[in-house]
């Protein structure tokens, strides 16, 4: 049964042409659409189907307007305008706030300062699911990588906004460019189902069954799991 994910835009930007969120199959990124399946004889990612599966699974949250900030040596961050209109918007719906590093004390990001973007978008999922708001996945390129949540977003009403850290953001150092249409987070609807975990030893017929799996597996490395294993997972 499709299941419906609703953006709803919270903030009026007349006459401003914005990026909305989009899935996360429309916004692979080059790198991976140039990676032939096959190099030197050897399977690439390109043909890993968990691999391409986990990178568009779901909705990618993109920047909606470009962003310039620097950090001052007093651990300030300055938004830096590119024109009048631009001016008017950011004035008026400030897209970056920080996030105090009082709350995070003693964890590994108690050091970096903490950027929060400010999303314009409610998003609401169906009775039951929730988001799992996480860094664009495999897209080691970025220099945005947000702080994990899973967020109840089927009664959740509000926007969730989204702290992170950008890597090349340094005290003193040059600004900071987030161009629009920059993915931010990814976001993967979950199931709220109660889950139960149980540990064995396999027994000798699961043991050979596994065993056989993996010779069958083995007479078509290239397509077995695509044949045999996997589901389509849609996301529009």
């Amino acid at each position: 049964m499709k299941k419906q994910i609703e953006f709803h835009l919270v903030h009026d930007f007349p006459n401003h042409a914005f990026t909305t969120p989009a899935p996360s199959k429309k916004t692979t990124p080059d790198w991976l659409k140039q990676i032939p399946p096959m190099n030197a004889g050897t399977q690439t990612v390109k043909k890993c189907i968990p691999f391409i599966d986990a990178m568009t699974s779901g909705y990618m949250l993109l920047n909606h307007i470009d962003i310039s900030i620097t950090l001052g040596t007093d651990g300030k961050v300055l938004l830096h305008y590119l024109d009048d209109e631009h001016k008017a918007l950011i004035s008026r719906w400030p897209p970056i706030e920080t996030h105090p590093s009082t709350q995070v004390p003693g964890s590994p990001m108690e050091d970096f300062t903490i950027l929060k973007y400010m999303s314009p978008w409610k998003i609401k999922t169906p009775k039951e699911y929730s988001l799992l708001f996480l860094p664009p996945i495999n897209r080691f390129e970025l220099p945005i990588i947000p702080l994990v949540g899973l967020v109840d977003t089927d009664s959740f009403d509000n926007v969730v906004n989204i702290p992170f850290i950008h890597t090349q953001l340094h005290a003193g150092g040059p600004p900071v460019f987030i161009a629009r249409g920059t993915p931010i987070c990814q976001i993967i609807p979950i199931r709220r189902d109660t889950w139960s975990s149980k540990t064995t030893l396999l027994d000798a017929y699961e043991l050979d069954k596994t065993v056989e799996s993996r010779a069958a597996m083995n007479t078509d490395r290239t397509d077995w799991y695509r044949k045999k294993i996997h589901n389509k997972k849609e996301y529009n």
